[in-house]
């Protein structure tokens, strides 16, 4: 139990009255350490407290080429404190130098942390911009690093809390060169908030305010997006920092051989990183490189202390949508496809008729668990759309156009860094009742929710139905639809198999046999509902809104509730939009032209032409006579034309 007390005030603490100040803090036991004590809302080890306290009190003068590093324990620091080192100081240390500092010196001497410097009243010359690290929670720098008048640069990485867990759980008992520390225990304690430096939440959250009221000074990363894109990272970072790659240092390779130079596999084998007991000041803290991404280490038994016994997790070269089976499927879902007719797929193996639409099985699973166990709110906003019909654009459209307010048009922009398939996430793709990131994978916004998904709407979770949740449906020409879907099937095959004939696919196509098809009849079951309750769901035309971009952009602000004031209509708001979203900006992107999705599915594979009308130089006659012949006789008598 946590003992209770007073925080002191904020007049400066003499080191003869630290031990009284001790005294009134409430305390828990700790590791490591006999107590770890919370003061202003977080919690610290009596070691680090005297310099938390020096930091806070302003001893530390930020200067306006400062450049801070900061973390949670266990995020990711020493990678981030390599990369910075070796980008920053590229002029002055070639990458490729064999007496580089990084190849002789640990990465924690190189960047020290402010801690440890303000509380030992360090005052060595150290080059600029000086990098320094912390882990100080933000409230503590709001007199210095976060000052409005300082122009401090601050870059945060925060990493998956469940990773974070383990890897500290890992650090600590190999810091106490036992096992004696239980998982259970530990976790429980970081649950409640109870942690170096926690809560965790408040932590990252702190800092994830300060980024969006001030990108230019705060610059907020996530550690798994870096791993999976370190090469745009970097570049991002650098350009963040004033100081970004040149195009001959682009040519030369200058980013790779960075990213190279700071990889776990070539850090890992340092001599200066295997030898020696690195101790910092901070606490009893000893340097160790943290388990690289992907690797998932679990306990063979329940037991309260984890064995040796290690379940290590690899991803299958082969992209998941081209995989026979889905390992992650459960015993039901299996169940149910194996009583379902099925057709060969596109690109996947099969596709299994399910509720009268085609499914391929790796989104199978998505599809029955956001049925059974997904829960609607109210705000949310769905956007659906038939595969290959404006899906990217909609979602860039509508997440700037909700968001507006919070994310100035800028090269701060999420957009200008984030795939909009990463921005808003997708029901069946995303969705785990297993897996609670789902309701916290919404990083740009918590309400109201954007969320795509290709479902036909007699497939939508029920909740979704009955509930006060706004659909946003884009259609598109069928004959377009089929040759962008085309082109999109035979990219993601042309690595592992040969591609499809076209008349083999339009077949198909035609017969209704295509990802959540029959294309007829998923546009249709929309229209209808549209037609039905209007104010729940809007029904838009790819083509319309090609042709006029600015009248549906305003009808979307109306439907969604955020309509365009007369202020931001005057001052262009709305073409910065359409700018901003347009295919040619984000196919420029350099977000766009590398990464994948956790699908497998690379970035740029959104990116073709965007045009309409392309179907006039692909289709034979005959091929544009029988889809027109199949568009009047599904859609007769319903007023509705594509």
């Amino acid at each position: 139990m946590a003992t209770s007390g007073q925080n002191p005030s904020d007049h400066e603490i003499e080191q003869g009255e630290f031990n009284s100040l001790l005294s009134c803090l409430p305390k828990e036991k700790w590791w490591d350490s006999p107590y770890i004590y919370k003061y202003k809302d977080f919690w610290f080890v009596s070691s680090q407290l005297q310099g938390v306290l020096a930091c806070e009190q302003n001893s530390f003068e930020a200067q306006e080429t400062d450049v801070l590093l900061v973390t949670v324990p266990k995020s990711g620091t020493i990678w981030l404190k390599a990369l910075l080192f070796a980008l920053t100081n590229r002029t002055h240390f070639p990458v490729t130098s064999l007496d580089h500092p990084l190849l002789l010196k640990n990465p924690h001497d190189l960047v020290p942390f402010l801690e440890l410097i303000v509380g030992s009243h360090s005052s060595s010359p150290r080059p600029l911009p000086r990098l320094c690290s912390t882990h100080l929670p933000a409230p503590f720098l709001q007199k210095s690093a976060l000052d409005s008048g300082s122009k401090t640069k601050i870059i945060y990485l925060c990493r998956n809390p469940k990773d974070t867990l383990v890897s500290y759980w890992h650090f600590v008992n190999k810091l106490m060169g036992s096992s004696s520390v239980s998982i259970d225990d530990l976790f429980e304690k970081f649950c409640q908030g109870v942690s170096l430096y926690g809560p965790y939440w408040d932590h990252v959250l702190g800092y994830w305010k300060e980024s969006v009221e001030n990108p230019d000074k705060v610059l907020f990363l996530s550690y798994e997006k870096m791993k999976e894109n370190p090469e745009l990272s970097l570049k991002h970072v650098a350009e963040f920092l004033n100081c970004p790659f040149s195009k001959e240092e682009e040519e030369c390779g200058i980013v790779d051989q960075i990213i190279d130079l700071c990889s776990f596999k070539k850090m890992s084998k340092m001599e200066v990183n295997k030898s020696g007991e690195e101790k910092l000041k901070i606490g009893r803290i000893i340097f160790l490189l943290r388990w690289p991404i992907g690797l998932i280490i679990l306990p063979k038994t329940s037991s309260t202390t984890m064995g040796s016994t290690m379940e290590i997790s690899q991803s299958s070269s082969i992209p998941k949508y081209l995989q026979e089976e889905d390992n992650n499927l459960s015993q039901e879902c299996k169940q149910i496809l194996s009583s379902l007719p099925k057709e060969k797929g596109w690109a996947e193996p099969n596709l299994y008729k399910y509720q009268g639409f085609w499914y391929p099985s790796w989104q199978f699973q998505g599809v029955v668990e956001s049925q059974k166990h997904f829960q609607a709110q109210d705000s949310d906003v769905f956007l659906v759309s038939s595969p290959k019909c404006g899906t990217t654009w909609l979602k860039a459209l509508a997440f700037t156009i909700i968001n507006r307010s919070s994310f100035p048009i800028n090269t701060s922009h999420p957009l200008m860094t984030e795939n909009p398939h990463q921005i808003v996430p997708c029901l069946e793709l995303d969705f785990s009742s297993k897996n609670d990131q789902f309701y916290t994978s919404f990083p740009f916004s918590s309400s109201p929710r954007l969320i795509s998904t290709h479902l036909p709407y007699v497939s939508l979770p029920n909740c979704v139905q009955n509930s006060l949740c706004k659909v946003v449906y884009i259609s598109r020409n069928p004959k377009d639809v089929f040759i962008s879907l085309w082109h999109f099937m035979n990219n993601l095959r042309e690595s592992h198999l040969s591609s499809n004939s076209k008349e083999e696919v339009f077949d198909m196509f035609c017969k209704g046999v295509s990802l959540f098809g029959p294309f007829w009849d998923h546009v249709l079951e929309y229209w209808k509902e549209s037609l039905k309750r209007p104010k729940k769901v809007l029904f838009l035309r790819y083509e319309d809104m090609k042709e006029e971009a600015r009248i549906y952009v305003k009808k979307l602000g109306e439907f969604l509730d955020c309509s365009f004031s007369f202020e931001e209509e005057k001052e262009g708001l709305i073409d910065e939009i359409i700018n901003l979203c347009s295919f040619e900006n984000m196919r420029n992107l350099e977000v766009n032209k590398s990464g994948k999705l956790p699908s497998g599915v690379e970035h740029k594979a959104f990116f073709r032409q965007g045009k309409v009308g392309n179907w006039k130089n692909e289709l034979t006659h005959q091929m544009i006579h029988k889809l027109n012949c199949l568009s009047q006789d599904k859609f007769h008598g319903s007023g509705l034309q594509i």
